[in-house]
């Protein structure tokens, strides 16, 4: 009893089938192929297993020809560590200098404004109660009215010192 058989399903790069009865369906890329190109696509995949032997090879070579140099990364990673530190202390002095100027300029106009307000108030307590005073205090008389305001304008003069205190 004859059965029919189906050709080869290989086609070359430029298309021609192949004639050649088929004999097993190849795993490789699932057609029904001859013997020989079931051959062909064996050698085919043998290629590529060597190839992907040789790039195993170099990956463990170059795996184990990989070191790691602890020593010049150390090194650089403190040198940029130096450096941010050096930054940082410079900017903290410069800082520094900026705010103690202020500080002395601040406490100079404090001590002009503190030497303004004392003889502001010493020429207000010298010129205006003083005199005031010495008034009442050549009149052989009080007057409650005289006592009320040297008290006001003295409770003035230290209010301002008890600001200053």
């Amino acid at each position: 009893m004859a059965s029919a058989r189906n050709l080869c399903q290989h086609a070359d790069i430029d298309g021609n089938q192949c004639t050649s009865n088929d004999y097993i369906l190849c795993p490789h890329c699932q057609l029904q192929l001859c013997l020989k190109h079931l051959n062909y696509h064996q050698d085919l995949l043998r290629s590529e297993l060597y190839t992907l032997c040789n790039d195993i090879d170099h990956a463990r070579m170059d795996l184990d020809n990989l070191l790691f140099d602890s020593t010049n990364h150390r090194e650089y990673l403190f040198k940029r560590l130096d450096e941010w530190y050096n930054q940082q202390i410079n900017l903290v002095n410069k800082i520094y200098s900026e705010k103690k100027q202020q500080i002395q300029i601040l406490c100079l106009q404090s001590d002009m404004e503190f030497d303004t307000y004392k003889n502001e108030q010493e020429k207000q307590l010298k010129d205006n109660l003083m005199k005031q005073l010495n008034k009442v205090l050549r009149q052989k008389q009080i007057h409650m009215d005289d006592l009320k305001e040297m008290r006001c304008k003295l409770d003035n003069i230290q209010r301002g010192l008890d600001e200053l205190k």
